[in-house]
């Protein structure tokens, strides 16, 4: 009797340990189900966040430079206008964020359809295979096999973190082009105010 009870706090902290090594664990894979759901929905939202804000931009950038036209219309003598440098200059910024949207999708857009046609047998094949990608992810994340989801889809997790890379590259990148493009076209326009 007295060696049971000399050995109860032992096996009550074996108890405390497997408790702790259990929640660690819940806690681990939480964090890793978290992740890859985040990850996952990023990739859905880009193109969709890119593409929207790109047309609003277009818009943006038509409606100032509508507004631009009547202004030097209007005001021929007056170059010098506040009003012109202020709609110089917000159609300057849209036209660069435009041109930065546009260009972010057109690169995704460009390297997903690459690694459609390259990477899968059949075009429809691989679109049906792009597009369902997250939502099979999706499926496979459960406590038994979240490693093993980590590990299937490497090697289309590297493709796609490759894209979104390349995406957002193109993005920087494209708002210096955007912006050097618009200054040019104001140039043009003999409004060669200081450009902000």
């Amino acid at each position: 009797m007295a060696i049971l009870i000399s050995s109860l706090p032992d096996g009550i902290q074996i108890l405390e340990n497997s408790k702790s090594e259990l929640v660690l664990e819940y806690i681990e894979y939480m964090i890793l189900y978290f992740g890859l759901s985040l990850a996952m929905i990023m990739m859905m939202l880009i193109p969709v966040v890119l593409f929207f804000s790109m047309v609003g931009n277009y818009i943006s950038m038509s409606d100032y430079y509508k507004k631009l036209n009547r202004g030097i219309n209007f005001l021929e003598n007056n170059k010098k206008s506040k009003y012109l440098e202020s709609l110089r200059d917000k159609y300057v910024k849209s036209y660069s964020n435009f041109f930065k949207y546009f260009s972010a999708i057109a690169i995704w857009n460009i390297f997903s359809l690459l690694y459609i046609i390259v990477g899968f047998d059949s075009f429809i094949a691989g679109l049906k295979e792009y597009f369902y990608f997250p939502f099979y992810v999706f499926q496979t994340l459960n406590k038994e096999e979240i490693f093993d989801t980590i590990y299937v889809f490497n090697s289309e997790g590297l493709i796609m973190s490759a894209i979104i890379i390349l995406t957002f590259s193109f993005y920087h990148i494209g708002k210096y082009v955007g912006l050097y493009i618009a200054k040019n076209k104001i140039k043009e326009r003999n409004l060669n105010l200081v450009i902000s």
